[in-house]
């Protein structure tokens, strides 16, 4: 398993497998993984650094979610093909 994807098995461990073939062959899949990936790296950076960009992180925290909701539909729109 790509090392970069550890954290969307995490989130969605009943999936693994899925995850890993989706994320081989499936570029739109792909790109919203790594997506995911940058969000939840630059809003774990932020934090450690100040409250300063509080309402910088409360938008990133939104795009976290919708990508974690964009993943999951993804995962099981393909599970039933």
């Amino acid at each position: 398993m790509e090392k970069s994807i550890h954290s969307i098995v995490s989130l969605f461990p009943d999936f693994e497998e899925r995850i890993e073939f989706l994320f081989e062959s499936d570029e739109n899949f792909r790109d919203i993984c790594k997506d995911y990936i940058l969000c939840t790296s630059y809003i774990m950076e932020q934090k450690k650094n100040s409250n300063k960009y509080r309402i910088q992180l409360e938008e990133y925290e939104d795009v976290k979610q919708n990508l974690e909701e964009e993943i999951f539909r993804m995962l099981s729109k393909n599970e039933s093909t």
